[in-house]
């Protein structure tokens, strides 16, 4: 079924939409932060002079040291967290949203919470953007208290940010309706 078919929605029907891991941007990300952080932390240890910033910030020979193996741990961290996040989408079993009658599931952004994925209710979304409007880059799910976002680049071929939010936006109307008629 192509995805248009799918975008008015069926009231008792599960909307799945796939979604692409992006593993190739945190695995490549982790390793230009490991380059960097290992050549940060040989210029520490071999640093032989001072440094001078932009011509405002000197820095002596020590000081230098420092500031060098300061940005090499940060390195080595951004390093650890591209992996980090490699990891935990590696962990899903199913990388997807899940369009449900009542609820939309899809996976968590955030590396260091404890859900990999996050369940929202339709009653509780009040509003569904493409941001930027003009050439949108992420769709973006605004709970009560919260928002969750979901890059472009994660959506396989025959899905567009539109048409998901298009059926997002149509479940949530199914459900308003529903609730209307139902009292």
């Amino acid at each position: 079924m192509k995805p248009s078919d799918h975008a008015a929605g069926d009231t008792g029907d599960t909307l799945e939409i796939p979604l692409r891991r992006p593993y190739r941007e945190l695995l490549l990300s982790g390793v230009f932060f490991a380059i960097c952080a290992a050549v940060l932390a040989h210029r520490a240890h071999a640093n032989d002079r001072g440094l001078i910033l932009n011509g405002i910030i000197h820095f002596e020979h020590g000081g230098a040291d420092v500031f060098y193996a300061v940005l090499a741990i940060l390195s080595g961290a951004m390093s650890a967290l591209g992996l980090l996040g490699a990891a935990r989408f590696a962990a899903l079993k199913q990388f997807r949203i899940l369009l449900g009658p009542r609820a939309i599931t899809l996976p968590s952004m955030h590396p260091f919470r404890g859900a990999r994925e996050v369940t929202v209710l339709l009653d509780r979304i009040e509003a569904v953007e493409m941001q930027p409007p003009a050439r949108p880059v992420a769709l973006v799910i605004r709970e009560d208290d919260r928002a969750h976002s979901i890059p472009q680049r994660w959506f396989v071929e025959g899905w567009s940010v539109q048409e998901v939010a298009g059926a997002i936006v149509a479940r949530v109307r199914e459900g308003q309706a529903g609730q209307r008629a139902g009292g």
